[in-house]
């Protein structure tokens, strides 16, 4: 299975950021935000991301962030990844809702980036928005 890329919204502080049309929720491949890095070695954006999911099946439906890998025995950065995954509802009523930020310690993924997983069924369009650094 391949993971669908959702794209990062980089917010910049004091300015107007266009809203974004959004990307298709693909609930059946799972979907992959990467992070890009400029720093060695460079520190996780994960603790300033947050992601819009807005629905459109009618029915509240689940969004979950896959554990990270790490902990343990196991190399990686993701030392809480233990803690399992993180697994929200999304309300049908509001039409979607925000998830996030994230901790770094339980989320991140070896290469650096965060899974998404969708329950079956769900419909909509999902927005990874980054916040500035202090």
């Amino acid at each position: 299975m391949s993971l669908t890329n959702l794209p990062l919204t980089n917010l910049a502080f004091e300015t107007c950021t266009d809203i974004p049309a959004g990307t298709a929720i693909d609930q059946g491949n799972g979907m992959t935000i990467a992070f890009p890095t400029t720093g060695i070695p460079a520190p996780s954006n994960t603790d300033r991301l947050v992601l819009l999911v807005e629905t459109t099946n009618g029915a509240d439906k689940t969004v979950t962030v896959k554990a990270g890998v790490g902990g343990g025995q196991t190399p990686g950065d993701a030392f809480r990844s233990g803690l399992g995954d993180l697994v929200s509802t999304v309300h049908a009523a509001t039409g979607g809702g925000y998830i996030g930020p994230f901790s770094p310690s339980r989320y991140v993924q070896t290469d650096g980036s965060i899974t998404l997983a969708f329950q079956s069924g769900i419909t909509g369009w999902i927005t990874a928005l980054l916040l500035p650094r202090t």
